[in-house]
């Protein structure tokens, strides 16, 4: 039996199965979408129109990890030196790292930190990439 999706401002609003009047009638407002004889749509899925075909949704990295597990990645030599530092950014790193929730690593403020972190000397800068991608393993773990 013909089916059709009908879709306008990119939801889909009714599916037509193929007898009696059509629930919309067509216009430039409305896309029709055929869904004859296609395996329906898994959650989690992405639509490509012009391949007429489902792939698995693009995965998106989780960037949030808890205070707890970026001190975990820390040399206890770092974080003594990065708690006992009197340098102005420091400090204020240090504050905003205290004061926050969670840490995200796609925020400008924890890249701003980070840097200042390894400009200052308190972690050194070939094991900056170290410490980030075990931060990224353990927000995606």
């Amino acid at each position: 039996m013909k089916r059709q999706l009908q879709i306008t401002s990119g939801i889909a609003q009714s599916e037509w199965q193929g007898s009696g009047g059509m629930p919309v009638p067509p216009s430039d407002e409305w896309t029709f979408l055929d869904v004859t004889d296609r395996p329906e749509a898994q959650v989690g899925m992405t639509y490509d129109a012009a391949s007429d075909t489902f792939s698995p949704a693009p995965v998106v990295p989780k960037t949030r990890v808890t205070k707890s597990q970026v001190i975990s990645v820390l040399t206890p030599t770092e974080w003594a030196s990065a708690n006992s530092s009197t340098d102005a950014d420091v400090v204020w790193g240090m504050a905003q790292f205290t004061t926050a929730d969670y840490v995200d690593l796609a925020d400008p403020r924890f890249n701003q930190i980070f840097a200042a972190l390894v400009g200052k000397g308190i972690i050194a800068a070939d094991r900056s990439a170290q410490i980030l991608s075990d931060l990224q393993a353990l927000a995606n773990g």
